[in-house]
C-alpha cells in the first residue's frame, strides 16, 4: 500500500517499497482493454497530478512525496512522480499525457529522433542476458537459503527489448499483467502464435490511429505468410493495409501477409485502438 514501508534487515536502515505505485495503472488499462471505454485512464492521470500537488520545498528546493502514512505525505524525492505517466500516454496516445510523461528513449525511436535506438536495444537485452546467465552459473546459495522472489533478477528470460520493437507493446516483466501492444503475428503453416521461421518484424511507427511494421523473409528459396494482428487479444480492428503505394481495405481483426524469398515489406496499418472485446481465439478459429 501507499505506507508500505519497513526497517530492511540487512542495512537497518528503512526501506519504502509502495509497490502500489508501480503496478495500479495497470488495472485502468485492462479496465480500457475489457470495455474500450479510455475515460477509465483519468483516474491515474488525477492521481500522479494529486501527488505531485502535495509538493514541498525541502532544502531549498522543491521536492515530491511517493508514500503516504499516519502522519501524511512522506519519501519526497526532487523528480515529480510520472510512474506510470508514460503508459497512459501509450494507451491514450493524447498529446497531453505526453508531455506528462517526459522523454523516453524508445518513444523518441517511434517519433522519428532515434533511428539506432533499435539496434542499442536489442544489444543491451543480449547482454543483460549473459549477465544473468553469469549470475545464474555462479550462484552458490542452496534453495534452503533463497527466498522465494530471489530467482526474479536472474531469470533468463529477457523479453522487453522484443516486446517493444516487435510487437510495439509493453513489457509485462516479472509482475504478469496482460500485453498491451498493437500488433500480434501468427504463423498459419504451423498453426501457432509467433512469428513464422525465417522472418523478421519490426515496429517503426505508431499513432492513435495507425502502426507502421516492416516484414523480412529471410529465407533465399521459401516462401512465408504471417498473420498480423491488431493488438495482443484481437481488439484492436485493423482498418486498412498501405504498402508499395497501395492501400487495401480490411475492416477485420487481422490480415495475412505472403512475403516472397528473401523479400520484406514496410506495412502502415490503420485502425481503431480498443474497438473489440478481447479474445483469446486464434484467427483460423
Amino acid at each position: 500500500g501507499w505506507g508500505f514501508s519497513v526497517i530492511n534487515p540487512a542495512n537497518s536502515e528503512w526501506s519504502h517499497r509502495p509497490a502500489c505505485l508501480s503496478r495500479t495503472h495497470y488495472s485502468f488499462a485492462n479496465a480500457l482493454l475489457m470495455t474500450g471505454d479510455f475515460s477509465y485512464l483519468e483516474l491515474w492521470r488525477k492521481t500522479i497530478d494529486i501527488i505531485n500537488s502535495n509538493a514541498k520545498e525541502i532544502d531549498g528546493q522543491t521536492q515530491y512525496p511517493r508514500g503516504y502514512g499516519d502522519d501524511g505525505w512522506y519519501e519526497y524525492k526532487p523528480e515529480p512522480f510520472s510512474t506510470g505517466a508514460f503508459e497512459t500516454y501509450y494507451w491514450s496516445q493524447d498529446p497531453a499525457d505526453r508531455e506528462r510523461a517526459g522523454s523516453n528513449p524508445w518513444q523518441n525511436y517511434l517519433d522519428g529522433k532515434d533511428d539506432s535506438y533499435a539496434v542499442k536495444a536489442l544489444h543491451s537485452d543480449l547482454s543483460r542476458l549473459q549477465t544473468k546467465r553469469a549470475m545464474l552459473a555462479n550462484d552458490l546459495s542452496t534453495p534452503d537459503c533463497r527466498m522465494s522472489d530471489d530467482m526474479n533478477r536472474i531469470n533468463p528470460a529477457t523479453t522487453d527489448a522484443l516486446i517493444r520493437l516487435m510487437l510495439g507493446g509493453l513489457p509485462t516483466g516479472r509482475d504478469g499483467y496482460p500485453l498491451h501492444c498493437r500488433v500480434r503475428y501468427f504463423a498459419p503453416d504451423r498453426q501457432r502464435s509467433g512469428l513464422p521461421e525465417d522472418v523478421a518484424a519490426l515496429v517503426t511507427s505508431m499513432d492513435a490511429d495507425s502502426t507502421t511494421i516492416e516484414l523480412v523473409n529471410l529465407n533465399q528459396v521459401t516462401a512465408r505468410q504471417v498473420i498480423v494482428q491488431g493488438g495482443a487479444y484481437g481488439e484492436h480492428q485493423i482498418t486498412s493495409a498501405s504498402t508499395g503505394g497501395e492501400t487495401a481495405s480490411i475492416d477485420d481483426r487481422f490480415f495475412s501477409v505472403d512475403l516472397a524469398p528473401a523479400s520484406g515489406c514496410e506495412i502502415k496499418i490503420g485502425m481503431k485502438r480498443y474497438a473489440n472485446s478481447p479474445t483469446l481465439a486464434f484467427p483460423w478459429s
